[in-house]
């Protein structure tokens, strides 16, 4: 892989005076060259972004749902409810077996400490694991 890196660093070089479009094209490969050359100093590095950008895409369609909230109330009810989904989804849960689970027990009415809630819950993890 280095060396078809090194090879397209060096026919980069050999272009004479690129022009315009071109001219940026290779002053941006120039630019990040030393950051993309770090994959072979940091072996952990990693080549894509996607696993990041999969994570926080939930956040960004959240903040742009919220915007046709009707009322800061509605808001605030989607940021908990997307909050749980997320960390269901964190703790290895299935998510619709913990919702079932959490308003089996809110049905109930009964004097139940938020801890019994919680994905991480002993008790929770055993009914709701996929």
């Amino acid at each position: 892989m280095k060396k078809y890196v090194d090879e397209f660093y060096d026919f980069l070089d050999t272009i004479p005076n690129p022009s315009s479009k071109l001219k940026k094209a290779v002053e941006y490969a120039k630019k990040f060259q030393p950051r993309l050359e770090n994959i072979y100093k940091i072996g952990e590095l990693p080549l894509s972004n996607n696993p990041i950008e999969q994570v926080i895409r939930l956040s960004t369609l959240v903040r742009k749902n919220s915007l046709f909230a009707r009322s800061v109330d509605g808001a605030k009810a989607s940021a908990i409810f997307y909050s749980l989904v997320q960390t269901a989804k964190l703790n290895g849960l299935d998510i619709f077996k913990y919702f079932n689970y959490i308003f089996s027990l809110l049905e109930k009415r009964e004097n139940v400490k938020v801890g019994a809630y919680l994905p991480w819950n002993s008790k929770v993890k055993e009914i709701c694991t996929k």
